[in-house]
């Protein structure tokens, strides 16, 4: 079985400017499960488990793909927590870019993934980076939403997008590993 998703790459001096925010995180590895900084992406459909000749045909097919956005600019900034602040699951931060163009990109590939009998999402679409989820059975503690707080409306910085990728993801004890199996750049 692969495990698939399709992203888009975070740039590596927004990367560098989230690194406190790393640090600030990772002291409370009890409470977290903080993300890499390396493996920061934008996820735009997580497909998940397939079949070899499934995984086979998406790669295939996906390197076919054209997209007609040009190169998406995009801001980091902000801390948030889904589902709310009270009781989270996941802390991130904002990725704020052109809606209607990150939107018809969603939908292109929910087309694509359509066709595999990958379920759609019903969920409006909200670009974010994921910084760490709570691990189960845990809270957040008033210490980590003070910490939080010092980030709340930071801006971590400018780029644009100039690819969407597909990876495989392979779940280790120590973190996933992502591969990049295809890309595709923008107009």
């Amino acid at each position: 079985m692969n495990r698939l998703f399709i992203a888009l790459p975070i740039d590596e001096g927004i990367i560098q400017n989230l690194k406190p925010v790393y640090a600030t995180l990772s002291q409370y590895d009890d409470v977290l499960k903080v993300v890499e900084p390396s493996l920061y992406h934008l996820t735009l459909k997580f497909i998940g488990e397939c079949e070899g000749n499934v995984a086979r045909a998406i790669e295939s097919e996906f390197a076919s793909l054209r997209f007609t956005i040009p190169p998406l600019p995009y801001v980091v900034k902000s801390i948030g927590m889904f589902p709310n602040s009270k009781n989270p699951s996941v802390i991130w931060t904002a990725i704020e870019t052109n809606q209607k163009s990150i939107n018809e990109l969603v939908t292109c590939i929910q087309n694509f993934t359509k066709k595999y009998g990958i379920k759609e999402e019903d969920r409006p679409f909200v670009p974010h980076l994921t910084l760490a989820r709570i691990r189960k059975g845990r809270k957040l503690t008033e210490t980590i939403h003070k910490r939080l707080q010092t980030f709340a409306t930071q801006e971590f910085g400018s780029a644009t997008f100039p690819r969407v990728i597909l990876f495989s993801s392979k779940l280790t004890p120590q973190g996933p590993v992502y591969t990049e199996l295809q890309e595709i750049n923008f107009a």
